[in-house]
């Protein structure tokens, strides 16, 4: 009988291990698209970088868009697989994944920053840049 009860609660073992496995596979093809997608962002904006040496900031502001919501689905599921009944141990959770969140949002909203300084950057590097003296002034 003893027996038994250790067999049923090896399958329940193997069945949640087999779900858990499910559940990362779907994530990570999930993840893998929405890099995909996110890399072409990043590389129309690199072409557009390199062909005019301007940052657009439409674009620049959709890739911030992309990694925004992918981090913080990123965030959301790996709490998801960290969830507890132990309160202690719940409350750390909340409290860091609030601050991971706040942390993202915090970092991608100076991010945002980024066009307007490298454009003013180029702007003022090319309005500065000296002129070399003609080979006839010499």
């Amino acid at each position: 009988m003893e027996s038994s009860g250790r067999e049923r609660s090896d399958e329940r073992f193997e069945k949640v291990a087999e779900e858990t496995s499910e559940t990362v596979t779907h994530a990570a093809s999930v993840l893998e698209e929405e890099l995909a997608a996110g890399i072409a962002s990043a590389r129309r904006l690199e072409e557009k970088l390199t062909a005019d040496r301007r940052v657009d900031p439409e674009a620049f502001d959709e890739l911030v868009t992309r990694v925004r919501t992918d981090g913080h689905a990123l965030i959301d599921t790996v709490v998801a697989q960290l969830k507890t009944s132990d309160d202690r141990r719940g409350e750390v959770i909340r409290r860091y994944t609030s601050d991971a969140h706040e942390a993202l949002d915090g970092v991608l909203n100076l991010a945002r920053l980024v066009p307007d300084v490298a454009n003013g950057l180029v702007d003022r590097l090319s309005s500065e840049s000296p002129q070399k003296p003609a080979a006839s002034d010499r």
